[in-house]
């Protein structure tokens, strides 16, 4: 059996600093992603937000503070906005080239929702090259990194890490991997909206008991092409693009927050870009054209593009504090071991809705505290027994064998049929109210039964994207139920959860909601700033 100090789970620029801070402490990491490695998210399509021109980082908290809407911890958001230039600095150090303006500096662009200009990017090579830089640190710093390596279970004591159970795909065998100190840094669930990919790791945690926090609260990325799962930069905005209908009539969003440029686009009759006039910086999203002329057949040199806006950024999480180590009903109470960064945490940086360029910034901010703890952190723990970890590795075989055998059903169930209906229950639930989300809970139940019982084709584990899928399919209703549970909790309307039934905001609900795998649901108090002051009071 494998024994590392530190196993981090993902592929993203979260998962990629936090591995490159732990093994930069000295510990012995493992890296591990369910697909193959290189997929950098979506979390640089709003580009990176620094006060780069500022005097201090006063206006960047209050901006994000008053965009979620007074749901933010306070001491997250004041340490990641004061760290952001330090970011930018050191990604450029290593060789992120972003857009320079005449004095030499990094160009910074007024983003939604931002009193000033802070945006930086560096078109549409932001993503990759972010992905590069972080690929480099790990290997710079003796990262191991595997792909095809599915999470399955996640084996503790008392609530404390021993380690996980994991299909490895390249090799088709079940595997334990005993580790001290386990981050979760792989996706969200957005993808149960979209294209079905949801993180494995956040249901795994949930399975195992850890309650998620702020699951109602989801944001919508406006320019998602029509029909597709190709979600367009909202920098191309910023350069030049324009939003219409496609009858022509301009739609205006200046000075709109992101929220409501998504609102704006979703009230049209058919909104479209057009990019056709964006002059030189056209050249700064060269391979995103080639992308979506390849995968649509539309130039985007001559035609407009039609848009739908999507879920594109689920705020919920597994409930993590400064240091990226996952509480458990209060914020004194630590799942030892366990650590969480990106889009499977819930940093508390976003509050009710997130601030255009907060995302980028909080999966390279809870990644590397994440990682730089969890390294120091393990440097003076020992091994726990493994007694826990062989068990929880024959019943993970038994599981699997089960899901295998075909049976004598004349019905087989299929992933594709589950999702279509997912979408379906979440699409006819127009509006929430305590009747509608009751009504959509009432279906999810139905789901998840079906999805419980999902037929498995391939008998080999090597390579098993059907076995992947199965996963993700049942994770995907696991996290739309506990939205919806969530939701049915908070009876108010703030930032991006609005109910019919509870129109404004109440102070009574300024707090986290948290639920359990069980459908309990509980709170989490606000963190406020250093000394137990509010950076910015609620109004």
């Amino acid at each position: 059996m494998e024994a590392w100090d530190v196993i981090v789970l993902g592929d993203g620029p979260a998962a990629l600093h936090a591995a490159a801070e732990a093994a930069k402490s000295g510990a012995s990491t493992l890296m591990m992603s369910s697909t193959g490695l290189g997929n950098p998210g979506m979390s640089a399509l709003e580009g990176l937000s620094a006060s780069i021109q500022e005097s201090n980082n006063r206006s960047h908290r209050e901006d994000t503070i008053r965009c979620g809407a007074f749901l933010c911890d306070q001491d997250v958001v004041a340490e990641t906005t004061a760290g952001a230039i330090k970011s930018v600095d050191l990604l450029e150090r290593r060789g992120l080239n972003f857009r320079r303006d005449q004095q030499g500096l990094p160009m910074v662009r007024k983003a939604a929702g931002h009193q000033q200009p802070r945006t930086v990017d560096a078109g549409s090579a932001t993503a990759l090259a972010l992905q590069q830089l972080g690929e480099e640190q790990c290997m710079r710093h003796g990262v191991i990194r595997r792909g095809d390596q599915v999470p399955l279970t996640l084996v503790h004591t008392n609530q404390s890490v021993e380690g996980l159970v994991a299909v490895d795909m390249v090799n088709g065998k079940i595997i334990a991997l005993q580790c001290k100190a386990l981050v979760i840094a792989d996706e969200g669930f957005e993808g149960a909206y979209s294209s079905g990919v949801v993180g494995l790791g956040m249901d795994m945690a949930f399975r195992t008991g850890v309650a998620l926090r702020d699951m109602e609260f989801m944001a919508h990325h406006p320019l998602v092409i029509k029909g597709t799962n190709l979600f367009l930069p909202t920098g191309l905005l910023l350069d030049g693009a324009q939003l219409h209908e496609a009858s022509g009539a301009a739609i205006d969003v200046d000075g709109q927050s992101s929220l409501e440029v998504a609102a704006s686009l979703m009230a049209a009759v058919q909104p479209v870009l057009d990019a056709r006039n964006m002059g030189l910086s056209a050249s700064w999203w060269g391979s995103l054209f080639r992308l979506v002329k390849q995968r649509t057949g539309i130039d985007m040199n001559r035609q407009t593009v039609p848009l739908e806006p999507t879920v594109g950024h689920t705020l919920g999480g597994l409930p993590v504090d400064v240091n990226g180590r996952c509480v458990v009903g209060t914020w004194a109470r630590w799942f030892t071991g366990l650590y969480a960064a990106g889009g499977a945490a819930c940093t508390g940086l976003h509050g009710a809705a997130p601030l255009a360029g907060n995302r980028l910034l909080d999966d390279i901010a809870s990644g590397t505290a994440a990682g730089k703890h969890a390294g120091d952190w393990v440097s003076s723990r020992k091994f726990s027994s493994a007694s826990g970890l062989e068990a929880a590795l024959q019943d993970a075989e038994a599981d699997v064998s089960a899901m295998m055998e075909s049976g004598e059903a004349a019905h087989v169930v299929r992933c594709g049929a589950v999702m279509t209906n997912l979408h379906n229950a979440v699409a006819s639930t127009g509006s929430f109210s305590a009747a509608s989300l009751t009504g959509l809970q009432t279906k999810l139940e139905q789901i998840s039964i079906t999805a419980e019982s999902l037929h498995l084709d391939q008998q080999s584990l090597i390579a098993n994207t059907n076995l992947l899928e199965v996963l993700r399919t049942q994770a995907a209703v696991r996290m739309v139920m506990a939205s919806v549970q969530s939701g049915l909790a908070r009876e108010e309307s703030r930032g991006s959860f609005i109910r019919e039934d509870f129109p404004e905001s109440d102070e009574a609900f300024l707090h986290h909601i948290t639920v359990d795998r069980e459908g309990n649901t509980g709170t989490l108090a606000i963190k406020k700033g250093a000394g137990g002051h509010w950076v910015l009071p609620p109004q």
